[in-house]
């Protein structure tokens, strides 16, 4: 997403994130220093761009490295030898990585790495190519890049500046500034997404400005430019400060450690054991920690979850995550096939930063819920809380930003007893639509049962999960929810949606103001069986790339931000809901086609109920008015009746007694649910209609289930030399206007290719990656004040390019989010069902 920045004094910055120790020793003035010191330099007189100055002008960057290099090593080796006599403090090293990328997709590479003398060999360099390195003197600091094992990066430019300089934060609103954001944001992004962080620290140098961040899953905070070679005291300050600090106070989770090898002997032993299904993420996530324990990308931790209950501690041991994110902002969700150390079996274990609102629920609270009301297919939590060290783990930066009006987060973490795997791996057309239609029985339960509606319906949040040999779909990711009492009150907490962009109703995405119903996730349901049959099943769109990828983009990812900051779009999903129709057709396959073609004419019915002056009060500022030959009329078309009393059909907002959906209802729901022109009905305010089509398809006993050809058609795209337009990581606003397109700030399985590359040739065009979900803009009332503070924004590098405006010019990629969380052990109670012929 895009990181909001905001700018704060030095004086104030230092108090608030890096305040010191009380009586700490500053000076660096040669007669206040050991005799050890008093040679060493601290200061950057050789920095210089004035060629009349005494000293070599700075042309090059790297010309930067082996001037700061030194001192600040300096400055790390005196704050250690002053901490003789206190707790021992692992030495702090500074490393030149400007050359040496990781050995991994990431061919980024930042100018400066700080790590821990203890874990210094991932940085470690062969002596040929430490040969390679001119002047002599500087080869101890050259290092590979490892964001893994890092502390901080740091960035020198002595052109292209990003971040601009002056009292108030004004940036360079060019194509060399935003690549400059979009490194420096990269860096960052990457050692959050591989370490278990509360925070991170970083630096950046312009020539002889230099400015220090701390980065939160809120916001990030920068002190003003100031020349460092003027004032060296106030950039050592930083230095010496980091080296001083704790582990808690340089950023780090102290609820997450390095595994012991004794935890890691105890997984071994558990390996060789067969897991079924499940074995292959097992290993996944497990063997390169094995393969390389002290350098690993992804190396074991011993993870503490609290119980929010009971106050008792779990352990458990994870390696690489089945779900990463790199998201700078946000809730950051990271899942995790984690081992139970103390009943020595695999979990799912799922760590997030939650919101601290009002109006949203802790996850180990929706599940106690659930479960008490005796919802099918949702998990077995096993244990799950907010985190504690022992303080409650929030983010830091809107306690200093009170004009922002930023909400916190909370660090907190879920663990549930099943791994399943993803929807995906689905092996026929029957076999989805019944893996779905028990997510779908979950989700009447949840609002039938528990009145709550789960609100992020998406491909990812619907998992196969078998028992006893026999596979079951699971609804799972309970955190976006609300309870029946809240959506009563009919208007959006957010200002912009929740969920999975490509899967939200199409009158939410036109009307964004809107409040949620019911009917928006039940028509959820519908797009998501549409996005796997385009996905996954050969159709006519095939045979023209270029118009499926347009005809994708146009469905599921079109996104407008209007000037007063709300994300809007995916016209052609509305158009296809007042049509009727999918707007492709498969090749094969006809009675998947008709379950299509039937889930659409319901929606179809509940369309044209709706009032179409009545929905412009919820529509963005300056959106255009949707296509008049789109939008069905129900008064002057004489094969439709509006509905006479509207009083027959029940609330969205009040659950009422679950229906029983039997083989009685069977032939009768294909006959009642063949609704082309006939009378508009809301069909959608309830679950039976849906059910019911789903139903019959899943018992259809002459459905063909042979094993249909997967092919991943998104994938196919990756061949045609298609663009894209402006994009950005994840949920915060942005300074796009309403006629800039631009992809939301949600996530989905449909990710966009990455442009790697060496960083000599990343740039501003480069394509970014999909964003998880997340959970809404702004709280209302919460829109950030851009001139305030010096707020702005800071975008990835890999998230933004300059505006295309050919439709056709969409680049797509597929991939795959395996396992997710899995449920409980639950089976369909519907009467007469046999499901034999799905396994």
């Amino acid at each position: 997403m895009d990181t909001s920045i905001y700018q704060e004094d030095l004086d104030k910055w230092f108090s608030k994130f890096l305040p010191g120790k009380d009586g700490e020793n500053l000076s660096f003035e040669p007669e206040d220093l050991p005799e050890e010191f008093r040679e060493k330099k601290f200061h950057f007189d050789e920095v210089t761009f004035d060629a009349n100055s005494g000293h070599p002008r700075i042309q090059l960057e790297k010309d930067l490295y082996p001037i700061l290099c030194p001192v600040i090593q300096n400055v790390f080796d005196l704050a250690a030898h002053r901490s003789t006599g206190e707790a021992p403090r692992d030495l702090l090293k500074i490393r030149d990585t400007s050359l040496w990328e990781e050995e991994s997709d990431n061919k980024l590479s930042p100018d400066f790495l700080v790590h821990k003398d203890s874990v210094s060999r991932p940085f470690e360099l062969d002596d040929a190519r430490k040969k390679t390195v001119t002047p002599k003197s500087h080869r101890k600091f050259v290092g590979r890049t490892a964001y893994s094992w890092s502390l901080l990066p740091g960035e020198a430019k002595i052109k292209d500046d990003g971040f601009g300089l002056g009292d108030k934060l004004n940036l360079p609103d060019t194509d060399a500034g935003r690549q400059t954001r979009g490194q420096f944001a990269e860096y960052i992004s990457e050692i959050l997404a591989r370490q278990h962080r509360q925070f991170t620290f970083a630096f950046y140098i312009y020539k002889n400005w230099a400015r220090f961040f701390i980065v939160d899953r809120v916001a990030s905070v920068t002190t003003p430019a100031f020349d460092y070679v003027k004032d060296p005291y106030t950039f050592l300050k930083f230095f010496y400060r980091l080296a001083q600090a704790d582990a808690s106070a340089q950023g780090y989770d102290p609820t997450v450690t390095l595994a012991s090898s004794t935890s890691i002997s105890i997984l071994k032993d558990h390996m060789s054991t067969d897991h079924g299904v499940i074995q292959p993420f097992i290993d996944d996530a497990m063997n390169d920690a094995f393969a390389y324990e002290s350098t690993s990308i992804w190396p074991f931790y011993e993870v503490q979850v609290r119980d929010h209950a009971t106050g008792n501690i779990s352990y458990f041991l994870i390696g690489k995550p089945r779900t990463p994110s790199t998201s700078l902002l946000g809730r950051a969700t990271k899942g995790y096939v984690a081992f139970d150390l103390i009943a020595h079996d695999f979990v799912w274990l799922k760590d997030t930063w939650r919101l601290a609102s009002l109006h949203s629920h802790p996850e180990w609270e929706v599940y106690d819920k659930l479960n008490k009301a005796g919802v099918q297919h949702i998990a077995t939590m096993r244990t799950g809380g907010d985190v504690y060290d022992p303080k409650l783990q929030r983010t830091l930066s809107q306690e200093y930003l009170s004009h922002a009006r930023l909400k916190p987060r909370i660090h907190c973490r879920l663990v549930i007893n099943e791994i399943g795997c993803p929807l995906e791996t689905y092996r026929t057309s029957r076999d989805l639509i019944y893996i779905v239609l028990c997510a779908f029985q979950a989700h009447e339960d949840a609002w039938v049962k528990a009145g709550t509606l789960h609100r992020d319906i998406s491909d990812n949040n619907v998992l196969i999960f078998f028992v006893n040999g026999r596979k079951r779909g699971l609804l799972i990711d309970w955190d976006l929810c609300k309870y029946a009492s809240e959506l009563q009150e009919r208007k959006a907490t957010h200002r912009n949606r929740s969920g999975t962009w490509q899967f939200i109703c199409a009158v939410r995405l036109q009307y964004p103001k809107k409040y949620c119903e019911v009917a928006d996730d039940i028509e959820s349901f519908v797009h998501l069986i549409n996005w796997c049959a385009l996905r996954y099943h050969h159709h006519k769109g095939v045979k023209s790339q270029s118009g499926f990828a347009t005809f994708v983009h146009r469905m599921f990812l079109d996104c407008t931000t209007s000037s007063d900051g709300l994300l809007y779009g995916c016209d052609e999903k509305w158009a296809a809901m007042m049509r009727g129709d999918p707007g492709f057709k498969l090749t094969s396959d006809e009675r998947f086609q008709d379950v299509i073609n039937q889930l659409m004419r319901l929606c179809n019915s509940h369309y044209r109920c709706f009032d179409l002056e009545e929905l412009q009060r919820f529509q963005p500022a300056d959106a255009k008015e949707a296509d008049e030959s789109s939008h069905v009329s129900t008064t002057e078309d004489p094969d439709v009746e509006a509905p006479t009393d509207i009083d027959i059909l029940r609330s969205p907002f009040e659950p009422t007694t679950q229906v029983d959906h039997t083989k009685a209802d069977v032939a009768a729901g294909i006959a009642a649910t063949d609704i082309q022109r006939g009378p508009a009905m809301r069909t959608l305010d309830e679950h039976l209609h849906v059910a019911r089509v789903l139903f019959a398809a899943a018992q259809d006993p002459n459905w063909n289930c042979k094993r249909d050809p997967k092919v991943d058609y998104f994938e196919q795209l990756l061949d045609v030399n298609l663009t894209l337009g402006r994009r950005s990581v994840a949920g915060t606003r942005s300074v796009s206007t309403s006629s800039q397109k631009r992809p939301p700030p949600v996530s989905g399985s449909m990710q966009l290719k990455r442009s790697r590359g060496s960083r000599s040739n990343a740039n501003a065009s480069q394509l970014a990656s999909w964003p998880e979900e997340e959970d809404g803009e702004d709280e209302e009332g919460e829109q950030q004040d851009q001139d305030q503070g010096g707020c702005t924004q800071l975008q990835s590098q890999q998230s933004y390019r300059d505006v295309e405006e050919d439709d056709s010019n969409w680049k797509v990629e597929a991939e795959i989010m395996a396992i997710r969380n899995a449920r409980r052990d639950n089976v369909i109670d519907w009467k007469d069902f046999d499901d034999t012929e799905l396994e």
